[in-house]
């Protein structure tokens, strides 16, 4: 049952924080630029302000669609379900943050960034770096302490704030 959950109310609501990678892949990159191989990262030009600027508000953009996306997820699953506790709550957290982590290296970083490679994600300058076919720099990346961090805390924060919106509506 929790399976279907997630494939039928999370699954499409993480196409909307999927967009807006792209989206920030597209117009924002400077706020993905510390997301890059060394040898990508070293060929990086300066970004302008207006750049920059965009590039924060785009991420931002992102950050608030994916949290809200497991948030949603994760409150209906503990509301119409009447799955008591937080455990319930960080089960459905942890296995929409999951889903969103494969569609992010299976799709985007290995088929459209490795694979496809097409130039509107490729910064210009960086075209001739091997770093952007480097599949295992995606799966180090999730796998890093910060990538595992992220994981496994975000969700019991959305968790909690699921949980307590449950308690409290």
């Amino acid at each position: 049952m929790w399976w279907n959950h997630v494939v039928g109310v999370g699954l499409p609501l993480l196409l909307i924080p999927t967009a807006a990678l792209f989206v920030t892949a597209r117009w924002g990159f400077a706020a993905l630029a510390g997301d890059v191989p060394d040898d990508v990262k070293a060929l990086l030009p300066e970004f302008t302000p207006a750049e920059r600027r965009r590039g924060i508000v785009l991420s931002t953009i992102f950050l608030v669609t994916l949290l809200g996306s497991v948030f949603v997820t994760t409150w209906t699953w503990i509301d119409g379900v009447r799955a008591e506790g937080f455990l319930q709550a960080y089960g459905m957290a942890f296995a929409t943050f999951f889903a969103f982590c494969l569609i992010d290296l299976v799709i985007v970083d290995w088929l459209v960034i490795c694979w496809w490679r097409p130039s509107w994600i490729v910064i210009r300058g960086t075209e001739q770096a091997e770093g952007w076919g480097d599949y295992m720099f995606h799966v180090r990346e999730q796998l890093s302490p910060g990538g595992l961090a992220a994981m496994f805390g975000l969700p019991a924060v959305i968790a909690g704030a699921a949980t307590v919106a449950r308690l409290v509506g």
